[in-house]
């Protein structure tokens, strides 16, 4: 690949979010933008999942301090990544301890059959 070429596609990329000053032109027209709410930024992002985009670069966000707190597509304006991780991990930790209090409570009835 031709590294000229994609440096210039990066920054063509760029240049075609950074343009963009507000949330919902950011999210809405460009497919592979994201928006960094503190320093009202449209910056590229173009990884598979883009609400994950802070975990791989340390960099997603122009300000170091709100890179968790990016706007994705498709979740919106509304919802940062932190708020998403946060509910993701709520829900499996509620329902992992959900299925380990009804594993016990078979466990204990089994138990109580063969005494």
């Amino acid at each position: 690949m031709n590294f000229t070429a994609a440096a210039a596609n990066d920054d063509d990329h760029l240049k075609r979010c950074w343009r963009i000053q507000h949330c919902k032109g950011c999210l809405g027209q460009q497919s592979d933008c994201s928006w960094c709410p503190f320093s009202w930024t449209c910056v590229p992002n173009r990884h598979k999942v883009p609400f994950l985009a802070p975990a791989w670069d340390d960099n997603a966000c122009p300000h170091w301090a709100e890179r968790w707190e990016m706007r994705t597509r498709p979740l919106g304006c509304q919802v940062s990544t932190i708020t998403t991780l946060t509910s993701l991990v709520s829900i499996l930790s509620t329902l992992v301890l959900v299925l380990l209090v009804t594993i016990v409570v078979f466990g204990i009835n089994k138990l109580k059959r063969y005494v």
